[in-house]
């Protein structure tokens, strides 16, 4: 097989998905498939990670776009755990803001949390104090907000999501 025209196999022949054309992942990721969708999620965070920044945009887009499929939202959520930049940082904080909590959209919200908690920390503190102090969240949400701001004197991070076992 003449390798040159699969820019994406190295000549080792591993998959680089800093070279994989993404054309058809972008489709997957918008279609209906829930399987293509989330393996054209899974794809789009490893080209991320291998230097395709505009991987990165589509995910931001992907969510942008979602309206309120819950499911999906948090699929795209996680899949943005990997976007360590201030753009997703807003636009997660964002939808905290913007999503009411109730019983169909705590899971998700829960999703949102953790993945702003584990960004770097010069990111997330600003957002997370702002939240802390917004008397239009509960005091419960308020105080897992806390206690991701004193979580490196608190320890684990997973102590404010410790009433979500449905993970």
């Amino acid at each position: 097989m003449d390798l040159t025209k699969l820019p994406w196999i190295t000549k080792e022949g591993y998959f680089d998905p800093g070279k994989f054309p993404i054309d058809d992942i972008l489709k997957q990721a918008v279609g209906t498939d829930e399987s293509q969708f989330r393996s054209g999620l899974t794809l789009l965070q490893s080209m991320y990670c291998h230097g395709r920044r505009e991987a990165g945009i589509f995910l931001l887009g992907l969510l942008l776009t979602c309206e309120d499929k819950w499911e999906k939202r948090s699929a795209i959520v996680e899949a943005l755990g990997v976007v360590k930049t201030q753009a997703c940082v807003d636009l997660l904080f964002r939808d905290l803001k913007r999503v009411k909590s109730s019983n169909t959209t705590r899971r998700y919200l829960t999703h949102v949390i953790k993945v702003l908690a584990a960004m770097p920390s010069e990111l997330v503190l600003p957002g997370f104090s702002s939240l802390a102090s917004d008397k239009s969240f509960s005091p419960k949400m308020r105080d897992k907000f806390n206690a991701i701001l004193h979580r490196d004197s608190m320890g684990d991070i997973d102590l404010f999501c410790a009433e979500e076992p449905d993970f």
